[in-house]
């Protein structure tokens, strides 16, 4: 759930401390890193959510695959499994994202254009962005057929500092409404470990490679700003906002875990969400 610096020097920097890919310590927002080609993670992430406003309150589970196809296009297949209390463990959607770097060279705000289908269950609840409005009303339930893009830009400001901005859409395919949503946010690093030689990594005893590779921080809000039916709106009335803070472990053996926490901002938002993830990464 980072980006670029412009300057050469920043870029030398990023090159010997590469970024997780995509989120960083986020849970929504991306930034322009994406996995180098050939490298594959896999990561389970888990809401526990209390819903409020006499709703059921849920917990979810989201189980990715991640592969970097090259260095500028990074694929990814997604499972979720969701239980609301009182009611059964059941599938909730599969998703398949795309992320694509325009330019492989340090440009301003790095661009990347994002593309996910989401085939999602009533059932489904993992929020992994926030689009449209709470005054539109809602079709029937049932299986529903998603495209989501995004625009995806960030920079960084330092080796420790990231700032990103995506711009979501969202169409679904039974009646074609495009509903609109945002997050934004920073990335910054707490602890950084000194960089080691590869060949000294490998003549490390099993108990360190545990030791702690970088804590980061995470702060993003996201929401919705609309849809097609109704227009545009950031009405807190109408919409749902979220504000995120997290943090993220990453470990000398290519685990990394995270937690934070989701507080809703307006009165159709959720109350809070508990939010963690744990994934390792094959280089």
């Amino acid at each position: 759930m980072a980006l670029s610096c412009v300057l050469v020097t920043a870029t030398v920097i990023n090159a010997a401390n590469p970024a997780r890919a995509g989120n960083d310590a986020n849970f929504v927002l991306y930034n322009q890193h994406l996995e180098e080609k050939g490298e594959t993670e896999i990561e389970v992430f888990s809401d526990f959510a209390q819903v409020g406003q006499g709703e059921k309150d849920y917990t979810t589970q989201l189980f990715e695959i991640e592969y970097g196809v090259t260095d500028l296009w990074t694929t990814a297949v997604y499972l979720e499994g969701a239980k609301t209390y009182g009611e059964n463990y059941d599938y909730a959607s599969f998703r398949f994202e795309n992320r694509v770097r325009l330019f492989k060279e340090e440009t301003f705000f790095n661009p990347v254009l994002y593309a996910e289908y989401e085939q999602k269950e009533p059932e489904s609840r993992f929020i992994t962005s926030v689009v449209g409005r709470t005054d539109t009303p809602e079709g029937p339930a049932g299986t529903e057929h998603e495209l989501e893009t995004k625009l995806i830009v960030g920079h960084d400001i330092t080796d420790r500092f990231n700032v990103a901005f995506n711009w979501i859409n969202e169409i679904k395919f039974d009646n074609g409404v495009w509903s609109f949503g945002y997050a934004a946010g920073f990335n910054y690093v707490l602890i950084k470990s000194g960089l080691e030689a590869e060949e000294d990594a490998r003549e490390k005893a099993e108990s360190e490679r545990w030791d702690l590779e970088k804590l980061t921080l995470g702060v993003e809000f996201y929401g919705g700003i609309g849809d097609s039916v109704r227009g545009l709106t950031f009405d807190s009335d109408k919409t749902q906002q979220y504000a995120g803070v997290n943090l993220e472990a990453e470990f000398e053996n290519h685990l990394h875990a995270g937690i934070g926490g989701a507080f809703g901002l307006t009165k159709d938002s959720q109350d809070a969400i508990l939010r963690q993830t744990a994934g390792y990464e094959f280089e």
